[in-house]
């Protein structure tokens, strides 16, 4: 090859369009568990923070439970990026912040989705055929 030819690529069937694949997040952030599943707990309607923890916990996301601080930091961090807003609502208790996913919050969950496919993907084909392991080869291993 010379130098003004480029190798050819194949083109990747699991190549999504924005360039992100399974184990990435959108946008280059820290991944964490946590945002995906608010983003997809916030896509049933309005909700306040500890009512959207109590999902969480519900979901057994974190084996402890929820890192309540971390939660609300991060619905402050989805507010201050456009993904949510929120409101104080005021009723027969005591007042609590209701968030609500805008436009933006429903790209960035169709994102999570289209990384969450790729990350099940993965899954499955490492997965795939385990079952049948032959696993006469561990004794080997093993000194057996």
């Amino acid at each position: 090859m010379d130098a003004n030819e480029h190798p050819v690529h194949h083109e990747d069937p699991h190549h999504h369009p924005d360039g992100y694949r399974g184990w990435v997040r959108p946008n280059g952030r820290r991944g964490r568990w946590l945002e995906p599943f608010l983003l997809r707990l916030m896509a049933d309607g309005e909700a306040h923070g500890s009512a959207l923890i109590d999902r969480l916990d519900a979901l057994c996301l974190a084996p402890d439970g929820v890192d309540v601080g971390m939660a609300y930091r991060t619905l402050r961090e989805f507010e201050s990026e456009g993904l949510l807003r929120s409101a104080w609502i005021t009723g027969d208790g005591p007042a609590r912040r209701t968030y609500r996913l805008t436009a933006a919050g429903w790209t960035a969950l169709d994102e999570w989705i289209a990384v969450m496919r790729e990350r099940s993907r993965l899954i499955d084909a490492f997965l795939h055929g385990t079952e049948q392991l032959d696993r006469e080869d561990e004794s080997r291993v093993k000194g057996g």
